[in-house]
């Protein structure tokens, strides 16, 4: 049997984020994967704690994978989170290992207001074009 190529990997672990199916997601986590989320100074030691934390979350989230980058056993994805009440993005880096992911550090953004002094040179992203 052939091994699933890490964007596919990748793809299918947001397609189970999306639909919410948690013990799918960590299927496709080698044991001991680590997770971090560096912007909350926050790691998650295996795949278990991810599934716990995600349980837990106090809404459903919706995932749309925006741009996906791979080269090797690394994948870069862009993808657009909603839980209906708030919308955000997701830069996450996957490791990929014999077909399994093996490490995972996402960085979870926070918009904020452009400083008033750059007006004159840049104009407002489009949401659509986000």
């Amino acid at each position: 049997m052939e091994l699933p190529t890490p964007s596919e990997l990748a793809r299918a672990w947001w397609s189970a984020v999306d639909r919410a199916d948690f013990g799918s997601a960590i299927d496709l986590m080698a044991p001991g994967t680590v997770i971090d989320w560096p912007l909350s100074n926050e790691r998650m030691a295996d795949p278990g704690c991810w599934k716990h934390v995600n349980d837990h979350y106090p809404g459903r989230w919706r995932a749309s994978i925006r741009s996906l980058v791979a080269e090797g056993d690394t994948v870069v994805t862009n993808t657009d989170l909603t839980d209906g009440s708030i919308n955000v993005l997701a830069i996450s880096y996957f490791t990929v290992e014999s077909g399994r992911i093996t490490n995972l550090v996402e960085y979870w953004p926070e918009t904020y207001a452009a400083p008033g002094w750059r007006a004159k040179w840049v104009t407002p992203i489009a949401v659509h074009d986000r």
